[in-house]
């Protein structure tokens, strides 16, 4: 999901949701979208054959009511290895704009490409798989593939901490999927933090603190955006 959608969902809750609609695309912005990125593929082969990408597009279209359709197209990268213990992909999106001219209508959406993860298996290529965490560049590969080994553990920490926070109290029991790894604020003199962001199946999300201290990881502190 973009930024953007991400934002508003978060910003509105599920107020917004019954006042949103979604539609598939139709086959005009498909085959436009196909002739779009068929040509951004041969432009950045320079010549070259170009790479058909392996997974077709994923399209978010949504509205408010009253509102024009916003419609994003995703593509995700073929898996590699970002490290030797890390499977990744790369995801970039792009806009749609129905009243710009025949062939002008895609362009990159603003959102750079992200980064999504996951924990690789011993002497195998990396393949697609069901479920990837959103990984900033910020975080050293190492940390990531440390806090994707121990990130169970960090959370049954972490809801200690849950059950001491008036915010997050009724989420202290709830099931998690970690969703996104990134930077945090240095605290209490620590060298390095790191933020696991987990989403419940409520459409709740904590976002863990935890602190990296002499090579060992710590759930520091919690937050219930």
């Amino acid at each position: 999901m973009s930024a953007l959608l991400l934002a508003g969902a978060s910003a509105h809750g599920k107020g917004a949701a019954s006042s949103s609609q979604q539609r598939e695309p139709t086959e005009a912005e498909r085959s436009s979208f196909d002739d779009y990125y068929r040509q951004l593929a041969l432009s950045e082969a320079a010549g070259a054959r170009p790479v058909a990408p392996l997974f077709a597009p994923a399209f978010e279209i949504a509205r408010r009511r009253g509102q024009p359709w916003q419609v994003i197209a995703r593509v995700d990268s073929a898996p590699r290895h970002s490290a030797v213990d890390l499977c990744r992909q790369i995801r970039s999106s792009y806009i749609y704009d129905a009243g710009a001219k025949a062939g002008t209508r895609w362009q990159p959406a603003a959102q750079p490409p992200t980064w999504h993860v996951w924990l690789a298996r011993p002497n195998t290529i990396c393949t697609a798989v069901a479920h990837t965490v959103l990984m900033d560049p910020g975080v050293p590969p190492d940390d990531v593939v440390a806090l994707l080994r121990q990130h169970g553990e960090l959370l049954q920490r972490a809801r200690l901490l849950l059950a001491g926070n008036s915010q997050c109290i009724r989420q202290r029991a709830l099931p998690f999927t970690l969703s996104a790894i990134e930077p945090a604020a240095a605290a209490d003199g620590a060298a390095k933090m790191y933020a696991l962001v987990f989403d419940s199946d409520r459409d709740t999300r904590v976002r863990v603190a935890v602190r990296k201290h002499r090579g060992e990881y710590a759930a520091w502190n919690v937050s219930c955006p």
